[in-house]
């Protein structure tokens, strides 16, 4: 959107606009009767003046119009979301190495583990608010005097034992600007998704304080040994929520090619009884590493497929990949990009939209969409979870500095546990 749209935005009769909290609600509403999420409910009610009639009617038209007939009898108004709540903190990074032409076998190692130290802090959870819809209400002026939807403080809705939600983000850390507020913003959405399970990427020293700070329900893990961390620095991080995930053992594999210093964190637990490992890394960046890129993608496969056939894993953050990187790849068929199993949805594929998030833009008009970030699955010898639902979260400008929480867009899985008793 370009500058003079937010202008007229900004300018726009905003007597017309309801409560934020009634905005809120008429998304839900809308989710709820057209079984979706309130990401595409911002984006159909934003363009019909917050009627949910005018929406629902439109989204039903658009889909008998791309997918024959739709009947409003067959829409399930069940909720996805099922937040819940954990105490504690734990650090742990343990150092190993990954080979060229094969994964080290110390990563195969359970008795190579991470300590799991605990750290505890007191805090309360008093965070600036953001919303989760995918669209943001882009209504700020200059002066910042029109509204930005924001949320008031987590209303967590009853936990579902049938339920794992896994959400991964580049939080952008190696942005200076604002990052007191944008990390605010990051640990707001993260409180009130509450999903058990969060990889992030592009952390540094300055975020983490406030992540801890913020997210004392969580074990942390980083990608980063201490010796690694110098100023400046940028890691990865894993928080696994403490009520539902019992650790077994963590660790850190390094690409031993890497120009960036990047690692794979590694984390073999217990989620919800469920046995899982899960595997997070923020790969070679730009497009003139395209070929390390792949080499690390490679390594995160293959060791994904050295793993027990007892366990479900999950790897994912950001991959900086592009499609013709993956097509030719050649992906070993039991590893399942979670994006494409769940439908493709097209309103959820852009994880990094200069189009749309405006916290970077590149000189000239052109501004690119890519699927930047990604989570993949490789199920167990029986399938112990099944992929249903994937969204776009942290897609809401913050009202405390008029920008989003990061230039990506954070992406969430949902799961069912299956053959739960």
């Amino acid at each position: 959107m370009s500058h003079n749209e937010l202008e007229i935005l900004a300018d726009t009769d905003e007597a017309n606009l309801p409560s934020r909290m009634e905005c809120e609600e008429r998304c839900q509403t809308f989710a709820e009767i057209t079984n979706t999420d309130t990401a595409l409910a911002m984006y159909y009610l934003q363009d019909r003046d917050w009627d949910v009639q005018r929406a629902v009617d439109d989204y039903f038209n658009a889909n008998r119009e791309d997918t024959g007939t739709v009947k409003k009898s067959q829409i399930s108004s069940a909720s996805l979301t099922d937040p819940s709540r954990s105490t504690s903190l734990k650090d742990s990074s343990v150092s190993t190495s990954l080979k060229d032409s094969s994964v080290s076998t110390s990563l195969k190692d359970p008795s190579v583990s991470a300590s799991l130290k605990d750290s505890s802090v007191s805090t309360s959870l008093k965070d600036s608010s953001v919303s989760t819809s995918l669209k943001e209400y882009i209504g700020s002026g200059s002066d910042g005097s029109k509204a930005c939807l924001t949320t008031c403080p987590p209303l967590l809705q009853p936990q579902s034992e049938n339920r794992i939600r896994i959400l991964s983000w580049n939080i952008d850390g190696l942005d200076r600007a604002n990052l007191q507020s944008r990390t605010e913003g990051v640990c707001s959405v993260l409180l009130l998704e509450n999903p058990e399970v969060i990889f992030l990427q592009e952390v540094v020293d300055d975020s983490l304080k406030i992540l801890k700070a913020k997210c004392v329900n969580f074990h942390f893990f980083l990608g980063a040994e201490d010796k690694m961390r110098v100023p400046g620095a940028y890691y990865t991080a894993m928080l696994l929520r403490e009520d539902v995930v019992q650790v077994d053992c963590a660790q850190i594999a390094e690409f031993p090619k890497s120009l960036m210093d990047r690692t794979l964190l590694e984390v073999q637990c217990k989620v919800k009884g469920i046995p899982m490992t899960l595997m997070t890394s923020h790969l070679e960046s730009t497009a003139e590493y395209s070929e390390e890129r792949v080499r690390q993608l490679r390594m995160a496969f293959k060791r994904m497929n050295s793993l027990s056939a007892e366990q479900t894993i999950i790897f994912g953050g950001d991959l900086n990949l592009r499609d013709k990187e993956v097509k030719g790849l050649n992906t070993p068929l039991d590893i399942r990009d979670i994006w494409e199993i769940t439908g493709k949805r097209q309103e959820a594929k852009f994880t990094w939209d200069l189009t749309i998030n405006d916290n970077k833009q590149l000189g000239g008009r052109f501004q690119p969409r890519c699927r930047f970030d990604r989570l993949y699955i490789k199920h167990g010898k029986t399938a112990a979870v099944k992929p249903v639902y994937f969204e776009l979260v942290g897609i809401q400008r913050l009202a405390s500095c008029h920008r989003f929480p990061s230039d990506h867009w954070g992406i969430m899985a949902h799961f069912d546990v299956l053959n739960k008793s």
